[in-house]
């Protein structure tokens, strides 16, 4: 009895181990199941989230994009607008058109500033004296940030005459952009005067103001004010930089296109655009 007894408490220890080994083991694998479950849930919370941050992305792109094209096509029409009317007067022997002008295109009230290319600062050109002092007054205006702080504005001056003569023969700028061809000139520093240049092949006949009157006259005119905008254009004024400023919501747009009146262009209108810069969004005050 004895015998059967311990025979029958070893298969009953026996098989309690083996029971209690495939609970351990039906236990372990609901928690890898239940491991797979919340890995494969974090992965699509994580997948619909990019999936969604994209769409948003995407929708603002797309909204950008549409708001740059309503931009240019007002723009580009008050500019025809006012050139048309320019062309028109001249032919007639009346006076110059007003250097600002408004005009309603649809919903987009856009104000149209004419501005003679000969009273920007021809980097090809001015002296080191000139662009010395348009260089500090970007800097003192605060356009230029940290990484056009750390050289000087007669370096930059300096470094823009060395250009010019640099070469056989001197070297020339074709295009606004050409000037960060010189040493010093970042995108920064460009984007911090690039409303007071013009090169060669954009300039026109020189107005008779002193260096300071041309800069604070330039600088009045990138808030609409001051005497640049006052009056009509000059006969002998050909060349215009036309800047087109249109506000949408609580934003201010620029296009800008550089104009030459005369000679005509393939659509057989009285002048020529012969550059045409992108949309963008100017700052906080520079378009009231």
């Amino acid at each position: 009895m004895s015998g059967v007894g311990i025979g029958t408490a070893t298969r009953s220890a026996s098989s309690g181990s083996v029971l209690n080994a495939r609970a351990v083991s039906r236990g372990g694998q609901r928690g890898v199941a239940l491991a797979v479950v919340v890995w494969f849930v974090a992965a699509m919370s994580l997948l619909v989230t990019g999936i969604v941050s994209e769409a948003r992305i995407d929708t603002r792109l797309a909204q950008l994009h549409y708001t740059k094209a309503q931009v240019a096509s007002a723009g580009d029409g008050a500019i025809r607008l006012a050139l048309a009317t320019e062309t028109g007067r001249r032919a007639n022997g009346e006076a110059g058109l007003a250097r600002r002008q408004y005009y309603q295109l649809g919903p987009n009230a856009v104000e149209v500033r004419m501005i003679p290319s000969g009273s920007l600062v021809n980097v090809s050109a001015a002296s080191q004296k000139t662009l010395r002092a348009m260089f500090a007054r970007a800097a003192a205006s605060g356009n230029q940030a940290e990484s056009g702080a750390r050289i000087t504005p007669g370096q930059l001056a300096g470094a823009v005459v060395a250009y010019r003569e640099g070469g056989r023969g001197g070297r020339s700028f074709y295009d606004l952009e050409d000037l960060m061809r010189a040493k010093g000139v970042d995108r920064t520093v460009f984007e911090s005067v690039r409303d007071y240049i013009s090169v060669g092949a954009l300039s026109g006949g020189g107005d008779n103001m002193t260096t300071d009157e041309r800069l604070s006259r330039l600088e009045a005119a990138m808030y609409g004010e001051g005497e640049m905008l006052v009056g009509d254009t000059e006969q002998n004024h050909n060349t215009f930089r036309m800047d087109a400023v249109i506000s949408l919501g609580d934003r201010t747009w620029l296009r800008r296109l550089w104009v030459r009146l005369g000679g005509g262009d393939q659509e057989g209108l009285p002048w020529q655009i012969i550059r045409r810069e992108g949309v963008r969004l100017l700052p906080s005050g520079t378009g009231d």
